[in-house]
């Protein structure tokens, strides 16, 4: 089972679990959700973050007013934060989900995706705080190999110097008469 696989378990059994005590067998989805949402995994894990997102977008515009549609959004947005997919940034991705929170019809999966948009905000913040601190050392690393390079030609200078003070000395030592 892949990772994504055991993330999405993860989070039907806890959407599951956070309902409350009743003991009853949970629906069977009649229009296919599930089925969109196993299709969609599949693509992910082949790498196609595109196809899974045209085949949840086609499953919310199919069935278009129903609570399964307005659920779909919390796995697009899911698929988005995915640091494997190229199409989609995090931050598409956490608009998503304030998308999908916003939306007062949502409600399955509100408990998740509130946790997946603090981390992936925290993601940000750590990448923006990683960005900020590679340039501020790269500018030292700048400003050191600068400092190196004018050392380097100040010794330069100096030897220069050197060597023609050595033959000023020579030529007042032995005068020519």
């Amino acid at each position: 089972m892949t990772k994504r696989s055991i993330l999405i378990v993860a989070v039907t059994l806890a959407a599951a679990c956070s309902r409350g005590g009743s003991n009853a067998a949970a629906p069977v989805p009649v229009d296919g959700f599930a089925s969109a949402i196993t299709a969609a995994d599949k693509r992910v894990e082949a790498g196609d973050y595109s196809g899974a997102d045209r085949i949840l977008a086609d499953y919310a515009l199919k069935n278009k007013g129903t609570e399964n549609a307005v659920e779909i959004a919390f796995f697009r947005a899911l698929f988005m934060i995915d640091p494997n997919n190229r199409n989609a940034s995090m931050a598409e991705g956490v608009r998503a989900l304030d998308i999908y929170l916003n939306t007062t019809s949502a409600k399955r999966y509100r408990p998740e995706a509130l946790v997946l948009r603090r981390t992936a905000q925290a993601v940000l913040a750590l990448r923006n705080t990683a960005a900020a601190t590679t340039s501020r050392s790269s500018k030292s690393d700048t400003v050191y190999v600068n400092r190196e390079a004018e050392i380097a030609e100040l010794k330069d200078q100096l030897s220069k110097a050197n060597a023609e003070l050595e033959r000023i000395k020579k030529r007042l030592a032995n005068p020519k008469s």
